[in-house]
């Protein structure tokens, strides 16, 4: 069984760099036979794929729910890069000027879009789940887990994520979930006071946290919505 799956991922692994370095390769030859527009469409299909490959992933480990959609950004720009190459390369220039004057609007749509998850996450996480989530328990942090989170400027920084430890109705639970901020870093075999959902105790609520992250996710959201469609307004003027 090992051999099998060890043979299985090096097929995977060599069918995957084939098809990268043959993307790069088809990116110079569009590039030097003059249809630099269709270069746009590699580098869609680039998203189209990598997207597929982190919401199969996702799936495939039982994690995929609400706060894994912003996933499928990237399949859906990806699709849309392909589609506006075409455009470009075959559309009329009639139609290409429609999508010229369109294309704000698709772009800061995208942005509020994002928004409106971010402020559908914050009333998620702060209104819903604090409503749901109201039997207070003591919990003792047992571990706490870190990772480095890249950011697009190149530099990277740890995060954590506790878990936690408690009993209630003569059962231990140990609990995390999977939430990374380095705002607030809980000190392991310190206890803590955080609220379950008694119809399923792992389902919990971390008020110091959930505040510190709630709030910059309100404001980010806030912004995301707010300052698109003040662009769009300027601009259809």
């Amino acid at each position: 069984m090992g051999n099998r799956d060890s043979t299985k991922n090096t097929i995977i692994s060599i069918v995957f760099i084939v098809w990268f370095v043959a993307s790069i390769g088809s990116m110079i030859y569009l590039s030097k036979t003059g249809h630099p527009k269709l270069v746009v469409a590699i580098i869609g299909q680039y998203f189209l794929v990598f997207g597929i490959l982190g919401i199969g992933s996702t799936i495939s480990e039982g994690k995929f729910g609400f706060d894994s959609l912003p996933l499928l950004l990237f399949p859906i720009v990806g699709i849309g890069l392909i589609i506006a190459s075409l455009i470009m390369q075959y559309g009329s220039d009639g139609f290409k000027d429609i999508c010229n004057k369109n294309l704000p609007y698709v772009f800061l749509g995208l942005f509020v879009a994002i928004g409106l998850f971010l402020l559908v996450m914050w009333v998620r996480e702060n209104i819903l789940h604090k409503k749901i989530c109201t039997q207070r328990v003591t919990a003792r942090c047992v571990d706490v887990i870190e990772r480095y989170h890249h950011s697009n400027s190149g530099g990277s920084h740890l995060v954590y994520c506790p878990v936690y430890e408690f009993y209630y109705n003569g059962t231990s639970y140990k609990v995390c979930n999977n939430k990374y901020t380095n705002m607030v870093r809980p000190e392991v075999d310190y206890t803590y006071e955080i609220y379950i959902n008694h119809n399923k105790p792992t389902q919990f609520y971390e008020p110091q946290r959930a505040k510190k992250m709630g709030a910059i996710i309100l404001v980010l959201g806030i912004l995301f919505v707010a300052l698109p469609i003040f662009a769009m307004y300027m601009y259809s003027k």
